[in-house]
């Protein structure tokens, strides 16, 4: 029998055809069910329910949970990081009912030591569940930082915008045997404060947090590049990240 990997999913609204009065799809980019079949998993994506009994069931029926990338997180004002602290004003999209349920099923799968891969939002959504704090946007609060959002103006999810120095000691390094990684940026924020138990695994050239995990548990990684778009062709090292993930599970 194969593991079961559930995948989050975003809400899109239907622009196709003027369809915008249709209710909202919930879906998510092939790249990553694709990695996770790559690595030996059984992929399912998982909606949105507003029923936590529903959602529990669910969750049970999952061997490992990935959060994947897309909105951004709808925080309240005291779990802003950066310079002022305020609401952020530059956004992209927000789902609260997404944060709720990932949130909630994240704090299953810690309870329950359920292996966990955030990617992305993924990672920053385990930092904020955890007491952690980000920066609402990067060109604002940390106006020295590279471009992070290089390979969205690139128009290419394989674009391998900067090299990652990863701790040699964290469980990341180890599974990707190499402390220096290439990887590609699509995002806007970052984690501020460190939430409660993490460490940082990873850094970019210019000091920005790109790899958290909480030891004490089987697996519960955080990555803010999106190696599920790189890990085919662009960077194959990505690969193993799955492949733990899906043994782990």
């Amino acid at each position: 029998m194969q593991v079961l990997i559930a995948i989050t999913v975003g809400e899109v609204i239907n622009f196709e055809s003027g369809k915008a009065w249709m209710p909202t799809i919930y879906g998510q980019f092939h790249t990553y069910t694709d990695a996770v079949v790559r690595a030996g998993g059984a992929p399912f994506i998982l909606p949105l329910v507003d029923d936590e009994k529903v959602l529990r069931t669910l969750y049970e029926q999952c061997d490992g949970l990935l959060l994947s990338g897309g909105h951004d997180l709808d925080m309240l004002d005291d779990k802003a990081g950066g310079s002022s602290g305020a609401r952020l004003q530059v956004k992209v999209n927000t789902s609260p009912r997404r944060d709720k349920q990932e949130i909630q099923m994240l704090k299953w799968a810690i309870a329950d030591d359920k292996p966990v891969l955030g990617i992305c939002r993924g990672m920053e959504l385990i930092n904020v569940a955890l007491g952690g704090t980000l920066h609402r946007h990067i060109p604002d609060d940390l106006p020295t930082a590279k471009n992070h959002e290089q390979s969205i103006h690139k128009q290419d999810m394989r674009h391998l915008a900067h090299h990652l120095t990863l701790e040699a000691d964290s469980q990341l390094a180890q599974i990707l045997g190499t402390t220096h990684i290439a990887a590609n940026t699509l995002h806007h924020q970052a984690v501020a404060k460190l939430g409660d138990g993490l460490v940082v695994t990873a850094h970019a050239e210019d000091g920005i947090i790109e790899g958290i995990e909480l030891p004490g548990k089987r697996f519960i990684i955080g990555v803010q590049s999106h190696p599920e778009a790189l890990e085919e062709s662009a960077e194959p090292l990505w690969r193993s990240l799955f492949t733990a993930f899906v043994d782990a599970a």
